[in-house]
Formats: structure tokens, C-alpha cells, sequence
């Protein structure tokens, strides 16, 4: 749950689809599951909050990580994530859609950082044709609104029209008309959208794939230290705050800073280890998104009505998330909270030089005494089950 999601989630509670077709017109599938198959849509262990991946997800999220510069603070994205991949494309000689208009939607992102938000979206799909299948119904219905006619052009390859949208594509609509307001913000969401339909069809399938069979030992490591190790300590707590099911996503492009969704199906999406032996670095980042629960009560509850219209209430979620991690982890696994720290700490690149590690924790992450003592309250009673 990053800053941008938590302002949101603060600000709540106080208060002619023609063209720009992309270099191919091919209709383009979902990628079929990699091999092993349970690395790509299946579970992966049998828990209320089993470990997968899933490719809409991650290639949802590249799209982003692509566009944004994020150095403050614990990152949205790997670091080197967007380097690594111009490096790779480079190497196969590939350039798309998204490298061609980059500079254009980087300055839509610019003019309303609220496009952000859309991010979150991606966690109620299943699959890219999913997704790009609502969006197109999207955008479509909208024209249609605006021309008084109920044309369907070719917008997306991935789209197939429905005669009466189903309930969930309705739901999705409404989810992104809440996003994508203006038509300064629709015309961003078609350009990322069909930029990434040219990026997923030349470059990100192939990619995806080739890192799911690599990634298999780390996956397998992470689910072993989460469902079949620590999950347990977590329960009472998830029961507490209503969330006794869910699934958690690993994702490629992600760093410490997850993305949650807590509407109808639970999910967080946390960055993927490099290795089996960096796999604990998941349970913390789970810790991280579970607490995000509390965090953004507690900033609400400790910032006024007008802090929270300014966007003064948003600076504080992020650095309360963080702590309200290490709290939770201090009552559910306390053997886990002194690296937790260290974990944080590393994210957001602040050097220790001797300096004690809760001491630079608390620095580095400043929360008023205020919404440290409400997140204790709602800890203790989550995990009491008040």
C-alpha cells in the first residue's frame, strides 16, 4: 500500500476509440502458463492467503515502473528495475509503444499524480485479456456517451465485445471511472493501455516467462517461509482487521512498497526476492501491507479535517505503514522485528554508521506520538479479536 493509495484511502474516510492501434494488430492472448504450470495462475500451497503470481499484475506494474521516479523514501519499484529492463531490450533489439510514448505519459502522470491510483486497479483482474477487455469497455461506452452513438471500433487487440457487460467488467468500470475522469485522463489511460498491449505482445510474455522458470527455487522459499512457517502468527491479527482470507502476489517489479486491494477478493502484491535466501524479505514486506490496515486508521484519526484535504495526512501514512509493521511483527513474530527494521532501513537507504537499529528506524520513519499510541490500540485489539 504505497503513499498515494493510503492519501486516498485518508481522504475517504474524512470526507471514436479508433487509432493509436500500436505496431500490431494481431489479436493477442494471454500468455499461456509457464512451465511448471502453477508458476503463473495457480496456488501455490493450500493457506487462507496462498503465494502466487500472476502476469497481469506484473506486467500492469512494469508498465509503471517504467514511467516513475521514485528515489524518497522506501521505493514503489526496484530500484534498478527500469535499467535493467532498458538493458534487456536493448539486448533483443526491441522497442515498443511504451519506449515511443514514455516522454508523453510521464507528462500526464505529472499533471494529475491522481493516474497513480490506477495502479491498484490491476489487482482485481485475472489476466491481461481481462483487463484490457474492461478497459476497452470502458473507454467504448464513454465515447459512445459522448458521440450519442453506439459504435464499437477496434481499441484494444485483446478486446471482444459483450452484448451486456458482465457484473464484474461493470464493477471494474465504475472502479476506473472513479480514476479516469476527465478526457485528458481517458486519453492517458488508452494510450498506456494500448503501449502496454505492444509492450506485453513484443517484449514483457517472453520476459515473464523466462523469469517464472528462473524464479521457481525462489517462489517455492517463499512460500515455505510464509505458508508453511509464519502465516500462523498472523491469524489472529488478520481475523482482527477482517481479513482472514486473501492471496498474496509476488511481483517483479516491486521493492518495498506493496500494492493492496481489500475490496471483494483480498490481495497484496509485494516485490519477489532475488533469491531463496533473501525469501524472509517476503514476510516482512506481508507484515508491511497487514499493518497498512491500522496505519491508515490511526493517521485519520491523528490529523484533522483539514490536514487531510492539504495532503498533510498523506505524508505521515507511508512512514506510519512502516512502523505499524515492525509493531505488528513485535507482537505476532518478535523474533522477526529487528530485521524487519534493518530490512526498511535498507530500502530507504539510510545507513546505519554504528548507530543503533531502532534508534535509525524511528529516525527515518517519524510518526506522531499520537498515531503511534492509536496504532498500539488497534493492534492490540485486532489481535485480542475485539
Amino acid at each position: 500500500m504505497r503513499n498515494r493509495v493510503a492519501a486516498a484511502g485518508v481522504a475517504l474516510l474524512a470526507a471514436g476509440c479508433s487509432g493509436l492501434m500500436g505496431a500490431s494488430t494481431t489479436p493477442v492472448a494471454e500468455p499461456p502458463p509457464a512451465v511448471p504450470r502453477s508458476i503463473s495462475q495457480e496456488v501455490i500451497g493450500q493457506t487462507p492467503w496462498p503465494v502466487k503470481t500472476r502476469y497481469v499484475v506484473d506486467l500492469w506494474l512494469h508498465g509503471y515502473a517504467m514511467l516513475e521516479t521514485d528515489s524518497a523514501g522506501v521505493p514503489d519499484f526496484r530500484r534498478d528495475y527500469r535499467d535493467a529492463m532498458v538493458v534487456e531490450k536493448n539486448s533483443r533489439n526491441i522497442t515498443t509503444q511504451l519506449d515511443a510514448h514514455a516522454d508523453e505519459l510521464r507528462r500526464g502522470l505529472k499533471r494529475n499524480p491522481e493516474l497513480l491510483l490506477g495502479q491498484d486497479l490491476v489487482l482485481k483482474e485475472q489476466s491481461w485479456e481481462e483487463m484490457g477487455n474492461d478497459i476497452a469497455a470502458f473507454l467504448t461506452a464513454r465515447e459512445a456517451a459522448a458521440s450519442g452513438k453506439d459504435e464499437h471500433p477496434s481499441f484494444l487487440t485483446t478486446w471482444k465485445r459483450a452484448s451486456h457487460p458482465s457484473a464484474e467488467t461493470t464493477d471494474m468500470m465504475t472502479a476506473l471511472g472513479r480514476i479516469y475522469r476527465t478526457d485528458a485522463d481517458r486519453a492517458w489511460l488508452k494510450m498506456f493501455a494500448l503501449s502496454l498491449t505492444d509492450e506485453h505482445s513484443r517484449f514483457y510474455e517472453d520476459y515473464w516467462r523466462a523469469q517464472q522458470r528462473t524464479m521457481r527455487p525462489v517462489l517455492a522459499a517463499v512460500d515455505s517461509q510464509i505458508s508453511g512457517r509464519y502465516l500462523k502468527y498472523f491469524r489472529s491479527y488478520l481475523r482482527g482487521v477482517q481479513l482472514p482470507t486473501g492471496e498474496i502476489l509476488l511481483s517483479l517489479p516491486l521493492d518495498g512498497e506493496g500494492r493492496t486491494f481489500l475490496e471483494g477478493q483480498h490481495s497484496m502484491a509485494i516485490g519477489f526476492p532475488v533469491s531463496p535466501d533473501s525469501s524472509l524479505e517476503a514476510v516482512y514486506s506481508f507484515a508491511h501491507e497487514a499493518a497498512g490496515v491500522v496505519a491508515v486508521e490511526a493517521v485519520q484519526e491523528g490529523t484533522t479535517v483539514a490536514e487531510q484535504r492539504s495532503g498533510v495526512a498523506a505524508r505521515y501514512v507511508s512512514a506510519a505503514q512502516v512502523r505499524g509493521g515492525a509493531m505488528l511483527l513485535a507482537r505476532a513474530i518478535p523474533e522477526l522485528a529487528a530485521g524487519y527494521e534493518r530490512h526498511y532501513l535498507s530500502a530507504a537507504r539510510v545507513p546505519l554508521s554504528g548507530a543503533d537499529a531502532d534508534t535509525a528506524f524511528v529516525r527515518a520513519f517519524p510518526v506522531k506520538q499520537s498515531m503511534i499510541d492509536a496504532m498500539d490500540r488497534k493492534l492490540d485489539s485486532a489481535m485480542r479479536g475485539d
